[in-house]
């Protein structure tokens, strides 16, 4: 499993509002080099077109020009009806009463993009194609909630739920949700054991607005505007998704008018990318954040005091300076400030190591002759986790460690590589072979984070790798999960943050901006504050 899909796992309504900043800088455009109609863009290894089968942000991507999903969210962070026809709700019947059943309403006259009917029929086999065990999918959070599904019709669906779970109308064939699959073509899929090695894989059909024509390997992708598409044809021509690694190959395409767009530029040339002649530059919120997260189990990080300390003693703002270029913001919790479930009075822990040199004179550390601080001997020193090759989290750990320095802290940086870091098993996260940990995560649209800090989430069951268990942050988390009612929901979510701030068993820095960069003569493009933010695909245009 790809790490940067590890923990991607969030799920429920969520309106958060998409505050995007935009810097555009222009100058007469070159034409001579451009294509009518067609947009030219950098991305990176693509290994499948088969949403089941992916493990990367990049192939994720592209999924939203090929596939249907039943809602998109859109610029405001809005359910936008796909293939579904509305949000389900207590009010139009969507949720029973009980809130263990829902039901949807397909639109009819879809088409596959080999002119076959789109009907209930190809959602149930989604949900089975994610739920087979031969098939290799990296989540199957929400769709295990499923007890049982019925088709009333062709276009209506039923799931009745093994529980009332306020994250599954986010979860199921939504967009955005790491777990949330499009639905896929029974008619061309249904025969396969399994979907690991199809040909389907390298040839994909879906219901979106964009159809491959042709996938040469290492080189590109080319897409053609979907004549059937259900909302009309596009508006651009084609696609073409140029396959680059490095960002250095990236930028200078772009300043070469080779390519038209970067979705996703790095945050290392950002001076270089607001520079740019030709450049629309937008910063879009996402849910990914950076974090320094503790194993509770290992003294004497079970020591609420010590860990307060460490968070008092690092400098958010300074680590945003120096690593991002002022990029990313400030991160106070797990949840976004853009996000309803965001408690705006909630009380951070703010740097100031004056307080925490005093914290650890309370909790009995002393400053040692070299200054750093003991206890009965001991010396005040951990090892502080991270992965080879994440050039942000290792600049991370090295202010980190010199803030630590400081206060009287050792801080002693050991990388591992990707898959032995985030690995599910064995991995030293998930089998809690560190001290302190540099990690980044995702969260997700719908603020639900109990498979990251809930009792019973501890690996292997979950992803709490804190492995940090208290019963009120449960309590409220439990009630967050059983409640539809997005006020209910809100007022659980203020408890669960000022647990996680009182009792510190992670220290979140700072929440990501997407660097988003196109020509001036690219139109229509309303990013979602989300990691994949291509909603909106077929209102694009190019002059």
């Amino acid at each position: 499993m790809n790490p940067r899909r590890l923990m991607y796992v969030g799920l429920a309504i969520s309106v958060a509002l998409c505050a995007c900043t935009r810097i555009s800088t222009t100058s007469q455009p070159q034409h001579s080099d451009t294509i009518p109609g067609t947009l030219r863009f950098a991305t990176a290894g693509i290994d499948s077109l088969n949403p089941l089968t992916q493990e990367t942000n990049a192939e994720i991507q592209l999924d939203m020009f090929i596939y249907g999903w039943f809602f998109y969210v859109d610029d405001k962070g809005r359910f936008v009806p796909d293939l579904a026809l509305e949000v389900p709700s207590y009010k139009n019947g969507g949720i029973s009463p009980d809130g263990r059943t829902l039901t949807y309403h397909l639109r009819r006259g879809v088409l596959w993009q080999d002119g076959a009917p789109f009907t209930a029929r190809d959602v149930i086999f989604t949900v089975r194609a994610v739920m087979n065990p031969r098939n290799d999918v990296y989540s199957r959070a929400g769709y295990d909630d499923i007890d049982s599904m019925e088709t009333p019709s062709d276009f209506t669906v039923r799931f009745h739920l093994k529980r009332p779970y306020a994250p599954a109308i986010a979860t199921l064939f939504c967009a955005y949700q790491h777990s949330g699959e499009p639905v896929l073509p029974a008619h061309l899929l249904a025969r396969y054991p399994d979907l690991n090695h199809v040909s389907f894989n390298s040839h994909p059909v879906g219901t979106g607005p964009f159809k491959v024509r042709e996938w040469i390997h290492g080189e590109r992708i080319v897409f053609d505007a979907n004549p059937l598409y259900w909302r009309g044809p596009p508006k651009l021509k084609h696609i073409i998704a140029t396959i680059i690694q490095d960002d250095n190959t990236v930028l200078i395409q772009y300043r070469s008018h080779e390519i038209d767009a970067i979705f996703g530029a790095a945050e290392a040339q950002y001076p270089q990318l607001i520079r740019l002649q030709e450049a629309k530059i937008t910063l879009v919120p996402t849910g990914v954040y950076d974090e320094v997260q503790f194993n509770v189990k290992h003294p004497p990080l079970d020591d609420v005091r010590v860990r307060t300390a460490i968070n008092e003693a690092i400098d958010k703002v300074q680590i945003i300076a120096n690593v991002t270029h002022g990029v990313d913001t400030v991160a106070n919790s797990d949840i976004p400030s853009s996000s309803w479930a965001y408690d705006a009075g909630l009380k951070p822990v703010g740097y100031n190591p004056t307080a925490a040199r005093l914290l650890l004179d309370k909790a009995g550390w002393a400053p040692g002759p070299d200054g750093i601080r003991i206890k009965n001997g001991q010396r005040l020193s951990f090892n502080l986790a991270g992965q080879t090759g994440a050039a942000s989290e290792a600049a991370d750990a090295l202010l980190i460690q010199a803030m630590l320095r400081a206060v009287g802290i050792e801080a002693v940086i050991k990388t591992y590589p990707p898959e032995l870091f985030y690995g599910l098993e064995g991995g030293v996260l998930s089998a809690g072979h560190y001290d302190v940990a540099v990690a980044e995560i995702q969260s997700s649209i719908d603020p639900d984070d109990s498979i990251f800090f809930m009792c019973d989430q501890a690996p292997p069951a979950g992803v709490n790798y804190d492995f940090w268990c208290d019963p009120t942050f449960d309590a409220a988390e439990r009630g967050a999960l059983a409640n539809y009612d997005q006020s209910v929901r809100k007022r659980y979510y203020a408890v669960t943050q000022r647990e996680l701030t009182e009792q510190s068993p992670v220290i979140f820095l700072y929440f990501d901006r997407l660097i988003l960069v196109t020509t001036p003569r690219l139109h229509g493009v309303a990013p979602t504050p989300a990691s994949v933010f291509n909603w909106n695909s077929w209102q694009w245009s190019m002059e």
